[in-house]
């Protein structure tokens, strides 16, 4: 009987053992080293999705704001600080600032890898403008290319429609 009474005791304690869990944060380990790249890529990804579509849409924008005023608009790419403004434009969220976007900052932390003409897309140029027309027509089609590390992303500005590509 004072066996039976050591033999429940010792199979109803509570907690767990050090082997238990020194195990479990090693399957815990093995699966996070396992998620992490596929985590790093997705993130990469997104955030030069996220650059190449900002860039697109205020191309777009500036195309518009050429239409629509009535006049010459431009948007500049800085390769060397990975930025572009719209000239003559004012800051969304800073009153009184000219338009500038650092694609280094966040959310994007990427970079603009390479601007090019659509004509001569094989010289490549440290700064390019794209001017509208009062119609909202290019002066010149833009080749260029945003990301970080290998994950990459096109963006194609036609000559004479204006149309903006994302590959």
């Amino acid at each position: 009987m004072k066996r039976d009474r050591f033999v429940q005791r010792r199979f109803h304690r509570k907690g767990v053992t050090l082997i238990e869990v020194t195990l479990t944060v090693m399957v815990l380990g093995i699966v996070a080293a396992a998620a992490l790249p596929a985590y790093t890529n997705s993130i990469l990804t997104y955030r030069t999705d996220s650059a190449a579509k900002r860039i697109s849409l205020d191309i777009a924008q500036t195309q518009r704001l050429a239409r629509q005023t009535n006049s010459v608009r431009t948007i500049q790419f800085s390769q060397s600080d990975h930025s572009y403004s719209i000239v003559g434009a004012t800051s969304l969220d800073r009153v009184a600032q000219p338009y500038k976007v650092s694609l280094e900052l966040a959310p994007y932390h990427s970079q603009i890898l390479s601007l090019a003409n659509a004509s001569q897309s094989s010289t490549l140029l440290p700064n390019i403008a794209i001017t509208f027309d009062r119609f909202g027509m290019p002066v010149q089609g833009v080749v260029l290319r945003v990301g970080k590390g290998s994950t990459q992303k096109r963006i194609d500005v036609a000559p004479i429609t204006g149309r903006v590509s994302i590959q």
